[in-house]
């Protein structure tokens, strides 16, 4: 095998629905042994930093069931099979908050968890404008929107208040590019 890589040998899907899907992948590593791999699969989702014209962080307040607890992150949500991260980023931040995104503009790509899933997370940032025919959630969606100083919400990241990791990463991402405008 090429430089440590490892082989599939087979494949086998234990779950599927539409965000995403569950998979056990038989796998050769270097020295030969056999092991079997689960890997999450999901189209990836897009998250957007808004900023208010007063300097405030529009942020979503919600339960997250693998954690048994609430989270409070960046407005959020998956890419359609078509759509673009921008399109999801901006019709998320519509949907979850009812404010609407002036100026989006991409910040990065990442992958969210490299050692078990294939996500890959969109961060955007924008300029908030409330828009008063929103906000429109989803059935499965129960959201509080709250509203917090741009440096009060980074604060939170920092000290692990806030452990989204797409959240922490567009906080300091937009936090950069605010501090760059105010130099």
């Amino acid at each position: 095998m090429d430089g440590g890589s490892w082989r599939t040998l087979g494949r086998e899907y234990l779950y599927r629905n539409p965000w995403c899907a569950f998979r056990v992948d038989e796998v050769m590593l270097p020295d030969g042994t056999e092991i079997e791999y689960g890997v999450l699969e999901s189209s990836g989702f897009a998250a957007v930093a808004p900023v208010t014209d007063e300097g405030n962080v529009v942020l979503v307040r919600q339960w997250r069931q693998p954690l048994a607890g609430f989270t409070l992150e960046l407005p959020s949500g998956g890419v359609d099979r078509g759509e673009e991260p921008r399109e999801a980023a901006a019709r998320e931040l519509f949907e979850e908050t009812g404010y609407r995104a002036e100026g989006l503009e991409r910040l990065t790509s990442v992958h969210v968890s490299t050692g078990r899933s294939t996500e890959v997370c969109h961060l955007f940032r924008c300029r908030a404008v409330r828009d008063e025919r929103g906000p429109r959630p989803e059935p499965t969606e129960y959201i509080e929107v709250v509203e917090l100083p741009f440096g009060e919400a980074m604060e939170m990241a920092l000290n692990g208040e806030i452990s989204d990791a797409a959240t922490v990463l567009g906080l300091l991402w937009t936090g950069k590019w605010l501090y760059q405008i105010l130099d």
